[in-house]
């Protein structure tokens, strides 16, 4: 073959391949929509109907019995459980029972309660806590009212993660104290040896902190999994939260649809 006849058709291949991209890309897409776990770019948190979290560790709360002050440690295990999950264009909903942080405060006897977990296509996590009386309906029909749960100040982190990056409102991320805003401390490498479920490998994790004058949060987080462990430590009365993941179970995503799994 000749050379002019060898430029012809790598001219052909190229506009080829020009034509059928659209249609590559498209389909790609529509993968990663619905089935966005075996995309690790795609998504941080495996927000999918019946993924579930065990945690095991100690709440420490102060005790005033027989008129003397005293810390009491007690045992505890939380689950939190994916109940629900919201399929948008833009981002996933995921309604989410017996978030660690319900255990602050707490002798250790608590109810698990409601919180919401949005994650976005543009890499962004929201938390929010929900009220008995919340309206679940506006989830599925209401765009608008998604948009009201993501303000800046109920903002987890965004992804990529580097240590030093800070998320929250925008006056409390240029302060120098690092206080009042999520704080990414350290980049980790992580073992991950007895956690049902979870083979026994390394991770990278990252440690996110939310300082205050009264108390700080420390939660570390890897991504595909979610929270490894939480801390939570008030500066004055007694109340220490402290937990570690002992079990995950990630659940079968289904069709990316409104209320439906991820």
């Amino acid at each position: 073959m000749n050379a002019r006849h060898m430029k012809c058709l790598s001219a052909a291949c190229v506009m080829m391949c020009a034509a059928a991209m659209p249609f590559l890309h498209g389909t790609l897409h529509a993968a990663s929509r619905t089935t966005p776990e075996g995309d690790a770019n795609q998504w941080f948190l495996p927000l999918t109907p019946g993924t579930y979290w065990v945690y095991t560790g100690t709440v420490t709360s102060s005790s005033n019995e027989s008129n003397a002050v005293q810390d009491v440690t007690t045992h505890v295990s939380i689950t939190t459980k994916v109940e629900k999950v919201y399929q948008k264009p833009e981002l996933t909903a995921a309604v989410i029972s017996g978030y660690p942080g319900d255990l602050d405060w707490s002798n250790g006897q608590v109810e698990p309660k409601p919180s919401l977990l949005i994650e976005t296509r543009k890499h962004e996590v929201f938390l929010n806590a929900l009220p008995p009386d919340f309206d679940y309906a506006k989830l599925e029909k209401d765009a608008a009212a998604l948009s009201k749960l993501m303000p800046e100040d109920n903002l987890l982190f965004r992804w990529p993660l580097k240590r030093g990056m800070k998320f929250g409102d925008a006056e409390s991320v240029k302060r120098e104290d690092d206080s009042y805003c999520w704080v990414v401390l350290e980049e980790r490498r992580s073992k991950l040896e007895s956690i049902k479920g979870l083979s026994p490998r390394t991770v990278d994790s990252f440690l996110l902190r939310y300082a205050t004058n009264p108390d700080n949060t420390e939660m570390e987080i890897s991504p595909g999994i979610g929270i490894l462990s939480y801390e939570y430590h008030h500066h004055g009365t007694t109340a220490d939260t402290s937990l570690h993941l002992v079990e995950f179970h990630a659940g079968q995503a289904v069709g990316a649809s409104t209320g439906g799994g991820r």
